[in-house]
């Protein structure tokens, strides 16, 4: 079992999963859910990121907002020096 980690994704294929082909022809790859050592032992479980999606949102929001409040403030003092002026008869 050990010696099966070496080889090639495309000897695996062949041993672990017939060549199965998709809608566009794709081979499907097997997904291996245990991983070994040599000697066969498990390796211990992976880090698991806790709060994850809290940490993107915490992330993405303020810069999000100062974003918008940087475009906005931009386009204000672009119109106040008359850099860009939208007109009137743009809004049609």
């Amino acid at each position: 079992m050990a010696s099966n980690l070496r080889l090639p994704i495309s000897v695996l294929r062949g041993r672990l999963l017939p060549s199965l082909k998709g809608n566009f022809g794709q081979a499907l790859v097997p997904v291996r859910t245990k991983v070994c050592y040599e000697t066969g032992a498990l390796l211990e479980k992976p880090v698991h990121v806790r709060f994850g999606l809290i940490k993107v949102a915490c992330t993405v929001t303020p810069f999000l907002t100062m974003g918008g409040i940087l475009s906005r403030e931009f386009a204000a003092w672009l119109e106040e020096h008359e850099l860009f002026v939208p007109d009137e008869d743009d809004d049609d």
